[in-house]
């Protein structure tokens, strides 16, 4: 790979589970950067905390019928970040996600603060592409305690890029958000609102308001969970969803249009237990493997 992108990866020692399979589909990317955390700092650390717990979970999904095992994850390490300006960041992790997303790959990303997301998706072929969001916040802020890339801002940035953005577990907003979310047509649920719904009907309006899409990107800040389950996470939002559902929903809406996933807002040294970086692992097994089965239909 002499590829000039790559430059910015710093191949980490510990993968994911122990994998390092470079004919997988599914590449491995560690976002470590954390510089706009305004409560709970801290989530640089959570690439190679998730590795560590994954190393100690199962790998066969019973909800899919496919063993993770054998398909495997290509763990190329973390990308080299600036200690403190955020939009240099962003350049870098559009580099390295446009050099795996050319090659055909499915990216998987472990930041890290929300904020990675926005460089993401400029790594990304932005045509026809929808955004599904799990999240208690909106992220949809013009600007934050004076930045406009900021955590609390990523959703309104890739909102600006074209980008159709719809967004699972919210509660935790601003009246500017709600009037932006209005005025740009942009689709929420309340946990509140998944409950009266249901699983499926959520899905099957968040896979209406999809179909024109030509291809899916799925991000997951852990908030979007409730506390109960994920403690960890750098801004926690109390009443959110359960990991079930949330894994409901990723199983029902998860399709071969999906070109990659990324896991967010964990923050290690707040959890205490570990579990939040396990579910995180689990997350991403579990994701791995809906798209997988999606793929291979």
């Amino acid at each position: 790979m002499s590829d000039g992108r790559l430059l910015y990866l710093n191949e980490n020692s510990r993968k994911f589970a122990g994998f390092n399979k470079e004919k997988s589909p599914f590449v491995i990317i560690g976002i470590p950067m954390d510089i706009t955390s305004s409560y709970r700092p801290g989530s640089r650390f959570a690439p190679s905390s998730i590795r560590e717990s994954a190393q100690y979970i199962e790998f066969y999904s019973i909800r899919n019928d496919v063993d993770m095992g054998e398909i495997g994850f290509n763990d190329v390490g973390d990308i080299i970040l600036h200690p403190s300006n955020v939009e240099e960041n962003l350049s870098r992790i559009s580099s390295v996600i446009s050099y795996f997303q050319e090659s055909g790959k499915i990216t998987i990303s472990i930041g890290g603060e929300h904020t990675i997301t926005a460089g993401i998706i400029k790594g990304t072929k932005r045509e026809g592409l929808c955004l599904v969001s799990f999240d208690a916040h909106l992220d949809l802020r013009d600007e934050y305690m004076g930045y406009r890339y900021d955590h609390a801002c990523v959703m309104r940035r890739i909102s600006e890029y074209g980008v159709k953005i719809i967004e699972v577990g919210t509660r935790a907003v601003s009246k500017e958000e709600i009037e932006y979310a209005k005025q740009k047509g942009i689709l929420f649920f309340t946990p509140q609102q998944i409950r009266l719904l249901g699983v499926k009907e959520t899905a099957r309006r968040i896979i209406t308001s999809t179909q024109e899409c030509k291809s899916l990107y799925i991000s997951v800040d852990m908030d979007g969970i409730d506390p109960a389950y994920a403690p960890g996470v750098a801004t926690p939002e109390p009443d959110g969803l359960d990991p079930t559902n949330l894994l409901d929903i990723i199983n029902l809406i998860a399709d071969k249009r999906v070109i990659g996933f990324d896991i967010v807002e964990v923050s290690p040294s707040y959890d205490t237990s570990g579990i939040t970086s396990v579910l995180a692992s689990r997350i991403i097994l579990e994701t791995a493997a809906t798209v997988y089965k999606a793929r291979s239909l």
